[in-house]
């Protein structure tokens, strides 16, 4: 069993109420357990707006018919790579039709998650388009995002990356 819980300023734990019952509950239950408390760290920052700065937005920009600075596509970019490199099957019951299988994208919060999701695609998207080392390197797109962007000289990562003339369409 798990159970969630934050630590609060005078060193108590905060489950909400029920998960506090639920725990109250399995302690009774359980008497003698031994328990691993572990500490659950937040994601990245950094990975999150690498993630959706530089490395969706790429992945659109290879793709025929969509347009990189378009929301919705990187929206819909975004949804085929979570189905894809961070889905499950789930089957699908249909009125009078047997029931298919159907992928679905998984969330990519939590460090957890984030990390091993990002890796994924990035592998993939190195072997089927080989981008320049450039475009996929986390301290050049914090340079542009550190430097470059608030001068409103570049609106974007890949507007940046073609301004070097790094950045070409396969």
């Amino acid at each position: 069993m798990e159970f969630t819980c934050r630590v609060m300023p005078d060193g108590g734990m905060e489950f909400g109420e029920r998960n506090r019952v639920y725990f109250k509950q399995w302690l009774k239950a359980n008497p003698g357990a031994v328990l691993k408390i572990t500490n659950v760290l937040p994601e990245s920052n950094k990975q999150r707006a690498f993630l959706e700065g530089a490395v969706i937005p790429l992945v659109t920009f290879y793709q025929q018919g969509m347009d990189y600075r378009n929301s919705d596509d990187n929206r819909r970019v975004r949804e085929w790579l979570k189905a894809e490199f961070n889905g499950e099957l789930v089957w699908i019951k249909q009125k009078d039709a047997p029931s298919k299988p159907q992928k679905i994208g998984k969330s990519t919060k939590g460090r957890e998650v984030l990390q091993p999701f990002l890796e994924r695609v990035v592998t993939w998207l190195i072997e089927n388009y080989a981008p320049p080392d450039v475009a996929l390197n986390p301290k050049e797109y914090e340079l542009w995002r550190d430097t470059i962007f608030p001068t409103g000289e570049c609106d974007s990562y890949l507007e940046y990356l073609n301004a070097m003339g790094v950045l070409l369409r396969h």
